[in-house]
């Protein structure tokens, strides 16, 4: 049985809301969030929790803000109209892991929830929490594709299993486990990221072996061209598929929590530092990591905890360590605030996949799904 979470109270209808307020749908969960992920058809955010639950919200928004704007005839001026009613509480699943779940979309129906003992489910965008896997054998990485397929990092080893039955297809043994994994857009390749190496190549034909290890994010451009890396000390690597040139970016302030690659702004990013750190594609920072730097945003005195790119557009998204939600252009020093520093620092930042929505955690459990109508940034 599933449990409901109580949300946050509406803001007063006789005063003006921020921006934030009239723009997102927000929920205490009463405890941290470790990671967000929305499922492929764009139904449901899954928030994984710390004590091992995961909370859902629908991204369909029955009172959306795009429903709530209105255009002055006369000036051309936009407004939004204050919320009338709560919103609807989100589901909360019982508890799936010891600690926060794993998350990645399932190829079938809503998310996968991984516990690192090796129990694995399949909650649907209601709730429904399906187990897939009870072998107590500890996992280390998950990722899926959107083929039904799921690559299960354990200690020595990486797995390919169908996820309709989980009936493994083949398996690659490695020195120790693997930290992360990620599939190519195409599908068919797997990148493996260990302490020392990654490794990268088809399941059943092969790996080519890359000195570029470390922990933390591991992330493909759209086209699939590039591979980026956190190393898990104090900086990412960029290896470019097609000559495997490599670049190594080092002095962030922090290991890079995320990593995000912008189509539209042909250039990545990385968190870590006192403001988006980013480079261009066009010039890459191979040989000369200062090569193609991009000054996006403003330099501040919070590092950059989250960072997410717009899937159509050259905007990025920041969640900072103080709790701070902002949107700035690719190249630009202008940023939106969007919602304001409360403390706590976010921990979760992921836009749905039409570019409307953007999902945000804290560490102090407070859950946002913002949208954002396209008006906003011509």
């Amino acid at each position: 049985m599933s449990e409901t979470a109580t949300p946050d109270a509406p803001a007063r209808p006789e005063a003006q809301p921020p921006l934030f307020d009239l723009l997102a749908r927000s929920w205490s969960l009463g405890a941290a969030i470790r990671d967000v992920a929305i499922d492929k058809a764009g139904k449901a955010a899954g928030f994984a929790l710390e004590d091992g639950r995961l909370a859902l919200m629908p991204v369909e928004d029955p009172e959306s803000a795009l429903n709530r704007i209105r255009v002055e005839a006369d000036s051309g001026r936009s407004t939004i109209r204050a919320r009338q009613k709560p919103v609807a509480a989100p589901i909360l699943t019982p508890v799936l892991a010891g600690e926060a779940p794993m998350l990645a979309p399932s190829g079938m129906v809503g998310l996968i929830a991984a516990a690192r003992d090796g129990r694995i489910h399949r909650v649907t965008p209601r709730g429904q929490v399906i187990q897939i896997m009870a072998k107590a054998s500890p996992i280390c990485a998950i990722a899926s594709d959107s083929g039904g397929r799921i690559a299960l990092a354990r200690d020595g080893r990486t797995d390919l299993h169908e996820e309709d039955g989980m009936a493994r297809l083949v398996g690659l043994l490695t020195p120790g486990p693997a930290n992360t994994l990620a599939f190519a857009p195409d599908n068919r390749s797997l990148a493996v990221m260990l302490e020392e190496n990654l490794l990268f190549g088809q399941p059943r034909q092969g790996y080519d072996s890359y000195p570029l290890g470390g922990s933390g994010p591991l992330a493909f451009s759209a086209d699939g061209a590039w591979i980026a890396g956190s190393n898990g000390k104090d900086g990412i690597w960029l290896l470019r598929r097609a000559d495997g040139g490599i670049a190594r970016i080092g002095n962030f302030r922090a290991a890079p929590g995320s990593i995000a690659f912008s189509k539209a702004g042909d250039a990545v990013f990385a968190s870590g530092a006192f403001r988006a750190a980013g480079w261009s594609l066009a010039t890459p920072p191979i040989g000369d990591e200062a090569a193609g730097a991009l000054r996006t945003g403003r330099s501040g005195l919070v590092l950059i905890e989250k960072i997410a790119a717009h899937p159509d557009r050259d905007l990025i998204a920041l969640g900072t360590a103080d709790g701070a939600v902002s949107i700035a252009r690719i190249g630009q020093p202008e940023e939106m605030p969007l919602r304001q520093a409360d403390g706590s620092p976010v921990t979760a930042l992921c836009w749905s996949a039409d570019g409307v929505h953007l999902a945000i955690g804290t560490a102090a459990g407070n859950a946002a799904l913002v949208t954002l109508p396209p008006r906003l940034f011509k």
